[in-house]
């Protein structure tokens, strides 16, 4: 390792230490910058403010409308002690600290993308110092009192109730119970399906296919997943996605609302800087759920952001393992009859799935790794996103009306061969080196694409990088890319048919 690695390492290390000994990212600069959480925007701090009457030291330091939207945001942190041992094979786990952290923010990111869509992005907890009763059945903002004589008060009463008990049955799908659909032990065995063994990291492309599998199997959700595919959203898939099992269909939206997913890797080591601007822009958009990852070694919830500082929880927190209690199938109680079993947990377990404390960390020390997610309402409202996209500074993916589509041509061995043989000129360099050279492949192919890497295995990258950016990024925004073998597959064969009519016309 050169010497420059060895001080930049040192130096990571050394930042990340001071950062957990005395939580730094904790301390609130009282910025009167604006600030975008999760798509709404709050104003800075006015001085006058303090985040509420209750809190005291840095929480003070944060505008009171922003720290209640902040400690409403569900957020998944490790758990230990697991009543039920997450199970593969020979080996059993009683939690997931160490390597579950991108799992965890899976979880945070689906979560909240399940809230907004089901509860309202407008709708706030109640404050955690009431009892076990009134937690469950007062509003969550605590701006009435129930008023049986009161018909509107009655009315908006019932609401309130309504929503807690939404939220209620949303946090029970995320408990550390194999019951639970969107819990640790099935999104685990969803990852080893995917080919990660159980108590390994979680890429950002494995957890956006766990969160596609699991939703799929749990209809009951009301949500549609659609994955980014090299670099690009399609709104023919979206549309899709956007209809319940039984009733398809491309060509309008349906009846959900759709969950967007796009790994992507915007550098090497670090973010090129000429990014910046453009995912502190993706906060401000109304269908923002967050990204999930960007963390050297580890995976935060990046949910906001404030000048050049990312607001995010850190899923690197063991917590006891909480599981659901009886009865498990709580999607098919009565109103009342959840009511109860709400009843039958303490409020201070339910804000073990929330956080009291804002953390900021500036946007320079953003792993080029990340998964974004978007939730998308209706047509008009990925009208929107598109527009949106489109306005941002600098291209990070890309959105079109229908996928790709290769010509299939059946061609004999020798064909396939002289296609492959053709992208080079002779040499020692195996086959599988030449294959994973996709700029020359296109290029010799006489193709443009915008495909950077395999959506089912690695993030994606940029779909659009100039030479400009590449100087200003002193060539770290080339990265590394890759072909799906399919892919690459049609376009030899394509090209191979090319070359056998060229060779028919010769002759």
């Amino acid at each position: 390792m050169s010497a420059s690695k060895k001080n930049s390492a040192s130096s990571s290390f050394y930042d990340k230490a001071v950062r957990y000994v005395f939580d730094t990212d904790a301390v609130g600069d009282r910025s009167s910058e604006d600030i975008y959480l999760l798509g709404l925007k709050h104003d800075g701090f006015r001085g006058s403010e303090s985040s509420s009457d209750n809190t005291h030291g840095a929480q003070a330091q944060w505008p009171p409308k922003f720290f209640s939207h902040f400690r409403t945001i569900i957020w998944c942190t490790y758990r230990v002690n697991l009543t039920s041992k997450i199970q593969d094979g020979t080996r059993q786990f009683s939690g997931d600290a160490g390597w579950g952290c991108m799992i965890r923010t899976a979880q945070s990111l689906l979560a909240n993308t399940l809230l907004v869509a089901h509860v309202g992005r407008e709708w706030r907890r109640a404050p955690s110092t009431q009892t076990r009763s009134s937690f469950f059945f007062s509003s969550p903002n605590n701006t009435h009192r129930r008023d049986t004589s009161s018909t509107s008060a009655s009315s908006e009463g019932t609401a309130e109730r309504t929503k807690h008990m939404t939220y209620v049955r949303l946090i029970s799908w995320f408990m550390d119970s194999p019951d639970a659909p969107f819990g640790i032990h099935r999104l685990c065995l969803a990852g080893r399906d995917l080919g990660t063994p159980v108590g390994t990291w979680f890429g950002p492309a494995v957890a956006a296919n766990a969160i596609k599998t699991l939703v799929q199997a749990f209809p009951a959700c009301g949500l549609g997943v659609s994955l980014a595919v090299d670099g690009g959203l399609y709104e023919s898939t979206v549309f899709e996605a956007s209809h319940s099992v039984y009733a398809q269909s491309s060509a309008s939206w349906g009846d959900r609302p759709v969950l967007l997913l796009l790994g992507l890797r915007l550098g090497l080591d670090n973010v090129n800087p000429i990014y910046y601007s453009t995912i502190k822009e993706l906060f401000t958009f109304p269908q923002s759920v967050g990204i999930s990852g960007g963390r050297p070694s580890s995976s935060y919830y990046f949910v906001g952001a404030q000048g050049d500082g990312l607001i995010y929880l850190d899923p690197h927190h063991p917590r006891p393992a909480l599981a659901i209690r009886p009865p498990l199938n709580i999607a098919d109680l009565a109103p009342t009859e959840l009511e109860v079993h709400a009843a039958s947990y303490s409020p201070s377990e339910f804000d073990s799935y929330h956080c009291e404390k804002v953390h900021k960390m500036p946007i320079s020390g953003l792993d080029p790794s990340m998964l974004l997610g978007f939730l998308v309402h209706s047509e008009e409202d990925w009208k929107d996103f598109r527009c949106r996209v489109l306005a941002l500074p600098r291209t990070i993916f890309s959105i079109a009306n229908e996928p790709p589509s290769w010509p299939s041509v059946d061609l004999d061995d020798d064909d396939d061969l002289l296609a492959v043989e053709s992208l080079s000129s002779s040499s020692s360099e195996d086959l599988s080196s030449r294959v994973l050279a996709p700029r020359a492949v296109s290029s010799a192919l006489g193709l443009e694409t915008n495909m950077e890497s395999n959506a089912a295995y690695e993030p994606q990258t940029p779909s659009h990088t100039n030479n400009q950016d590449l100087a200003q990024a002193g060539g770290k925004g080339r990265g590394r890319l890759s072909f799906s073998v399919e892919g690459l597959r049609s376009k030899l064969r394509t090209f191979g048919r090319s070359r056998s009519s060229e060779r028919g016309l010769d002759s």
